[in-house]
């Protein structure tokens, strides 16, 4: 049976020196903050404003599409 504090592992020495030197998380800013969810915000109406035309306009465009040759595109 191992002693307590003993590491047995074949990888114990290297594992302590990967902990030691890895990046610690930077704070980030309430502006920042904001402004990606902002950004994501108005992302998401964007979509929804573009799926909402596609919806409501879809049969018309892909008709255009068909007279056009250009259906097989999609």
């Amino acid at each position: 049976m191992a002693a307590v504090g003993v590491n047995m592992s074949l990888l114990g020495r290297l594992a302590a020196r990967y902990v030691r030197t890895m990046k610690q998380a930077q704070p980030i800013s309430l502006s920042r903050t904001a402004g990606i969810a902002l950004a994501v915000t108005a992302f998401a109406a964007a979509t929804g404003l573009v799926f909402a035309s596609w919806m409501d306009q879809g049969a018309g465009i892909f008709m255009s599409l068909v007279e056009a040759g250009m259906s097989w595109c999609f």
